[in-house]
């Protein structure tokens, strides 16, 4: 692998820059009640007091069973926001939860934790409706068992923007005056193209890859579920996502046929050379639909080896910042490059601080 290998110029043509615009935020708070976060179910009990809260203080029609008509949908932000697919195969999603990294289990008052919010495209609007639900969350809805009982209490006290490729952190609350700033900082694929430029450059000379997958990695294809870090699926999940999350929250048109067999003729041409992952059997069940959804996935960390990373490269980095496969509003698919000589993607929601 020579250093400062470009990408090829055909490719640069097709496609060299998405207009997405990718908000991290982390939300630093401290448990004012015993809290059961349940390690990898924090993000999906996250997420449900989020939708619960959310649907009570915007939707008119907070009480329905089901999922919303798209009439109502497209004016109701907690249903555009939050409500199931009402388009089978297509994410309708303009956010996602990144959960305490590593899997936090039960808090006792007092106790420090944090968690994250990535917002996608249009999604970045409707910011002020997360900050207040957020909040709300701590202060009256609380998350996760014993809820109902008075548990699960927390109150914010920090806000901040976060673009992991340049190492920027923006405060966004101020205390003091009761005051949220609105996020100026945002991944974009300026910073993507330089930073898949290092991972090129620092891959090792046998051009073996490192992917840490921090929250379950739920992959499936054509109906098969996959219990082992299958590459080429992994990448397919995540092209597919960052593609629909383009489409439409971004307004770009559908990448052509050709280039995406490219892509995928790339990542078939991937070896997983070794790999330590567990399997963690989890299920998200929703008392309002009378349902349960399987948030299974594996965790750990596995090896790849591929002859050329130059293609694959830009989309794994833009990758870790929309996560990849099942469930990812609810905090799944977190997943880290090995950055060689720099932090990973995520070390900032690992860090105490940000701002020290």
């Amino acid at each position: 692998m020579s250093e400062g290998r470009s990408l090829p110029v055909e490719f640069r043509k097709v496609r060299q820059m998405t207009n997405l615009q990718i908000t991290h935020l982390r939300f630093d708070c401290i448990a004012t009640t015993p809290i059961k976060l349940g390690g990898h179910y924090a993000g999906n009990n996250l997420r449900n007091a989020l939708a619960n809260v959310m649907r009570r203080a915007t939707c008119p029609e907070t009480n329905r069973r089901g999922d919303p008509t798209p009439e109502h949908a497209a004016t109701c932000p907690a249903c555009w926001l939050l409500a199931a697919n009402l388009d089978p195969g297509t994410i309708v999603r303009a956010y996602a939860l990144i959960p305490p990294i590593p899997p936090r289990y039960d808090l006792s008052p007092g106790d420090a934790f944090s968690f994250g919010l990535t917002l996608f495209g249009e999604g970045f609007r409707y910011l002020p409706y997360f900050v207040l639900a957020i909040n709300e969350m701590g202060q009256s809805e609380g998350v996760g068992p014993g809820r109902r009982e008075g548990l699960g209490r927390f109150d914010v006290v920090g806000m901040t923007a976060v673009d992991p490729l340049r190492g920027d952190a923006q405060p966004l609350l101020d205390p003091q005056k009761n005051l949220v700033h609105v996020p100026t900082i945002h991944v974009d694929w300026t910073a993507v193209t330089h930073i898949s430029q290092l991972h090129l450059q620092q891959l090792p000379a046998n051009n073996e890859l490192t992917i840490h997958y921090f929250t379950p990695m739920r992959l499936e294809e054509k109906q098969r579920l996959y219990k082992v870090p299958d590459f080429s699926v992994f990448f397919r999940r995540a092209l597919y996502r960052i593609d629909e999350l383009n489409r439409q929250f971004a307004g770009e048109e559908r990448r052509p046929p050709a280039q995406i067999a490219r892509l995928h003729a790339a990542a078939d041409h991937v070896r997983l050379v070794d790999s330590e992952v567990a399997w963690h059997e989890l299920w998200s069940r929703s008392n309002r639909k009378r349902t349960k959804t399987p948030l299974s996935g594996l965790t750990g960390t596995a090896v790849y080896y591929s002859p050329d990373w130059t293609l694959l490269m830009p989309w794994l980095t833009l990758g870790q910042a929309t996560q990849s496969g099942k469930s990812v509003v609810k905090g799944n698919g977190v997943y880290a490059l090995d950055g060689g000589s720099w932090p990973l993607y995520w070390d900032w929601m690992q860090a105490n601080s940000l701002l020290q």
